[in-house]
């Protein structure tokens, strides 16, 4: 291989650079001409309606009707389905209902008394202080006889507490009382401590045992016949005692209760006193009030009609219906399925993720062509560009359009960093749907008028571009300005004049006969080309 480019390399030099006798027949040549060169990118995208919408239910419920079909044409306010309203009803019948009673509490507070009314008002703050001076003074009398009463009690328990410690009978029962209990203590002791009468039965007590618990039995019946002589003797006192107990109780229950009274008579007074400062000195706020309960009423009635009117789907533009999710008797949910939009236009990106939204309406009157383009190729493309689209699904279908916005921010997939141009059709063709794939070429530049040559007449040496110009059968190596560069061509803006010959340069191949063949890598002959 080493071998053959070494000898195709001398070849291109010497038909380049060492013309032989017949060189003019044998170059092949290019007549500088003036011609329109364009420059273009192509991209493939998507066909897209110029508008799309995702149309939602803003309050979830089971679906009661479907009133389109996927397909089917629909216009702006059209109904588009419905869900149970029942809910809403209530809540909005609800709601009227809270608005009318403020309403009615407005044009109450709003009325102004009549004289009547105010004396009613004032007489009820009369009685009602009336029978609060009344109740307190009912309580004061009362808690004082109590607090007497438990004074008196408490004298009569001291006095009769000193005639029983000074009684004789009395010190004589208590003396003997105490006698017999250290007795009855002694007997108990002696008999319990016998262990011979331990576990035996009455009838079964030997001598011993039965002159032991006869002697308890005797103690016993002594200090219950003395404690009942020192509880006579002091009769007086322990009645004494359990009045005073009572009486106390009494007036700490009176307290209570009469606190109480006083502080339900206390309320009733203020009670009064406040609606006859409301219907007389604070009429502006309570109208104000009042005012403010009635807007609030009707914003909750507002609200509840909101929600119910949100029961049905009215459709939000002209457009066809694109795709539906959902059938009657499924529950809705509210809201998702947001449309990100192409660049300078409302028609959607081209996605692969299919929308959760219960309804898409698209506007297919008009058509549009989403392309992502390469980032090398988008800084190129710009507003007003020309295109031409070609589509895979309708072939020998081309239709003229122009560049309407490049996206100003990156979309990066797979690593892949490109731009959304979104380019508008010229013209509408029934054939195309939306989604279908789109090539479209983008004319970047164009000069009209140009001086130009083959792209392949070009040489470029330390960014500095060179053609071979012939002229008096030599060819001289010329540096060129450069402009548009097309597809083909190159525009010239400086270094050649009209009329002038370029070579193009060619390659010798000889065939196996010795007979060779020039093959121009721009084309055979003098070249004058069309196109761009």
């Amino acid at each position: 291989m080493a071998i053959v480019a070494l000898v195709l390399g001398t070849l291109i030099y010497r038909d380049m650079f060492v013309p032989s006798k017949s060189a003019a027949s044998s170059l092949n040549l290019y007549t500088v001409a003036r011609r329109t060169v364009t420059a273009s990118i192509s991209g493939t995208g998507n066909v897209e309606p110029q508008a799309q919408s995702n149309v939602n239910f803003k309050v979830a419920g089971t679906l009661t009707e479907i009133d389109v079909h996927v397909g089917d044409h629909v216009s702006a306010g059209q109904r588009l389905a419905a869900i149970d309203s029942t809910a809403e009803q209530n809540a909005l019948g609800q709601a009227e209902a809270n608005l009318a009673t403020a309403e009615s509490n407005l044009q109450s507070v709003e009325t102004p008394l009549t004289q009547n009314q105010v004396a009613q008002l004032q007489d009820n703050v009369t009685t009602a202080q009336q029978s609060y001076n009344d109740t307190v003074t009912q309580v004061n009398l009362a808690n004082s006889q109590d607090a007497s009463q438990v004074s008196a009690d408490q004298n009569q328990l001291t006095n009769d507490q000193a005639v029983l410690s000074n009684s004789l009978l009395y010190q004589q029962d208590l003396q003997q009382l105490n006698t017999d209990k250290a007795t009855l203590q002694a007997a108990s002791a002696t008999f319990n401590n016998d262990l011979t009468c331990k576990g035996v039965a009455f009838a079964a007590y030997s001598p011993q045992c039965l002159s032991e618990f006869t002697a308890v039995s005797i103690a016993q019946t002594a200090v219950t016949t003395d404690q009942g002589k020192v509880n006579v003797d002091s009769g007086q006192v322990n009645a004494d005692q359990n009045k005073l107990t009572a009486d106390t109780t009494k007036q700490q229950t009176d307290k209570t209760t009469g606190q109480r009274s006083v502080n339900q008579a206390a309320a009733s007074l203020k009670t009064a006193q406040d609606q006859l400062s409301t219907q007389t000195e604070s009429k502006p706020n309570q109208i104000a009030s009042a005012k403010a309960q009635v807007l609030n009423a009707q914003a909750a009635v507002d609200t509840a009609q909101q929600n119910l009117n949100n029961t049905t789907l009215i459709s939000p533009m002209d457009g066809q219906v694109n795709s539906i999710t959902g059938v009657v008797g499924e529950t809705v949910s509210p809201g998702g399925g947001a449309t990100p939009e192409a660049p300078g236009s409302q028609a959607p990106l081209p996605t692969s993720t299919s929308s959760n939204a219960f309804m898409v309406i698209g506007n297919v009157s008009g058509l549009e062509v989403v392309v992502p383009f390469a980032e090398s190729d988008a800084s190129r493309v710009a507003f007003n560009q020309d295109a031409q689209v070609t589509f895979d699904a309708v072939p020998n279908l081309t239709i003229s359009g122009h560049v309407i916005a490049v996206a100003s921010a990156a979309t990066v997939s797979s690593g892949v960093v490109n731009y959304y141009a979104t380019i508008n059709l010229n013209l509408a063709d029934p054939s195309l749907k939306q989604g279908m794939t789109a090539n479209a070429t983008v004319t970047v530049s164009k000069a009209a008028n140009a001086l130009t040559v083959p792209n392949l007449a070009i040489t470029r040496t330390a960014g500095q571009a060179y053609v071979l110009v012939y002229a008096n059968g030599q060819q001289v190596q010329t540096p060129i300005d450069t402009g548009v560069v097309g597809d083909q061509y190159t525009e010239i803006t400086g270094g050649l004049n009209d009329g002038e010959q370029v070579v193009i340069p060619t390659v010798r191949v000889s065939s196996g006969t010795g007979s060779g063949t020039n093959r121009g890598l721009g084309g055979g002959g003098v070249r004058v080309g069309a196109g761009g």
